[in-house]
């Protein structure tokens, strides 16, 4: 009897911690819920409203691996961080950065990718100095957003006048039809989900200006609803994988590479291992 109820109080006393800190127990071999958004092409839903990109696929392999299996969904980019935010998924794909470090965990990179501006080829950047005073366009609220501050923030240094930000909603085809129509001089993008759109408008005419590599894509999980151990497997599955090249044959069908980031620099940012 002394057994059972020290079992008892145990119990009660895990959930009690799990409570006071704003966890909630996850269910006996419940599935870990992944949310994307429409950003080709890494993540986006095919003409068969099927699950669709290179980051898609990627987290579909590892999650063969999981014991519990994966949930993947693809939802507009707010309604995903605020799944996330509100413990409705586990994990959602975002840019890894200092700022995010700090409340979530991350997978390792899964890809290692660029932003640059686009411009017409009547407006051939050659320097950020060339946009002093002109109107740029950008996707956000994004970490797009947020790089292209620091660049504006180069203009600045130097006294000139800032570029005005056009932001966007959306980060599909749509800021591309305004260069083209020129309502900004410039629009700061990914550069492959730039030229992803740019194939699909059979858009031709245009430059590309590479302004900050080093742009990591990964799995965020917020820590006020993961379990570290849970990150820590999801992570050295992939990392397995990679090293195995059993993901060769994905980065070649999107013409992409991974990114290779030495193991310890991973626990400096929050990337569980």
């Amino acid at each position: 009897m002394r057994s059972k109820f020290n079992c008892t109080i145990a119990i009660a006393s895990v959930f009690f911690l799990y409570t006071l800190s704003g966890l909630s127990l996850p269910a006996q071999g419940a599935p870990l819920r992944l949310v994307f958004h429409d950003f080709a092409p890494f993540s986006y839903q095919n003409q068969q409203q099927q699950n669709y990109g290179l980051l898609v696929e990627v987290a579909m392999r590892v999650c063969q691996e999981l014991p519990q299996q994966c949930e993947i969904e693809i939802k507009p980019n707010r309604r995903a961080k605020q799944m996330l935010t509100t413990g409705k998924a586990n994990g959602i794909f975002l840019a890894w950065n200092p700022e995010r470090a700090k409340t979530m965990m991350f997978s390792i990179p899964m890809v290692e990718t660029e932003y640059g501006f686009y411009s017409v080829k009547s407006f051939k950047i050659k320097s950020i100095y060339q946009l002093s005073g002109q109107d740029v366009g950008v996707y956000g609220p994004s970490n797009t957003e947020t790089s292209l501050l620091k660049q504006q923030q180069k203009l600045l240094d130097k006294g000139l006048k800032p570029f005005q930000i056009e932001v966007s909603p959306q980060g599909d085809e749509f800021p591309l039809r305004m260069l083209a129509k020129q309502r900004f001089i410039a629009y700061y993008s990914n550069k492959d989900v730039g030229a992803y759109y740019a194939q699909q408008m059979n858009l031709k005419d245009l430059n590309y200006f590479r302004a900050e590599g080093h742009i990591y894509y990964c799995i965020a999980f917020d820590m006020a609803y993961n379990k570290r151990e849970v990150v820590i497997e999801f992570n050295r599955i992939l990392q397995n994988l990679l090293e195995q090249k059993k993901l060769d044959h994905i980065y070649e069908k999107w013409n992409m590479t991974p990114a290779y980031l030495d193991p310890v620099m991973y626990e400096d940012m929050n990337m569980p291992y």
